[in-house]
């Protein structure tokens, strides 16, 4: 399954999600509540995504469960931002920043964790 696979990676996006929110505050709460919503809207959104693309590509395809992942993703997770977006105590900026961070994260944790996997021995796979 993917989340034993990369499970680091999403721990490591969340504690650095948490260390950004709370580096942020500095610039006040709107910034790290923006980067905090972002990045957590990130961190659903790639988990769903990833879910989806097992439940469709995996090794049991499945598309019931596919539909499912696609329609919590995409107009739950679009909705919830939406929402989001109209509240004034969370800044665009920081949801950009929080996004970005957590894109960067689990993008390169994904990259480190396949490059490990492509050169490991064929017996330790």
């Amino acid at each position: 399954m993917i989340e034993r696979e990369f499970r680091r990676v999403w721990l490591g996006a969340a504690a650095v999600l948490i260390v950004c929110t709370v580096a942020s505050w500095a610039w006040g709460a709107h910034v790290a509540g923006g980067i905090l919503a972002g990045g957590a809207w990130n961190l659903a959104s790639l988990w769903c995504l990833m879910r989806l693309l097992d439940a469709w590509l995996g090794s049991h395809p499945s598309r019931r469960r596919a539909i499912g992942w696609l329609l919590l993703k995409f107009p739950l997770l679009y909705l919830l931002v939406f929402v989001v977006f109209r509240r004034p105590a969370v800044s665009l900026v920081g949801f950009g920043i929080g996004f970005t961070v957590v894109l960067a994260v689990v993008v390169g944790g994904i990259g480190i964790q396949a490059t490990r996997t492509a050169l490991a021995p064929p017996h330790d796979r």
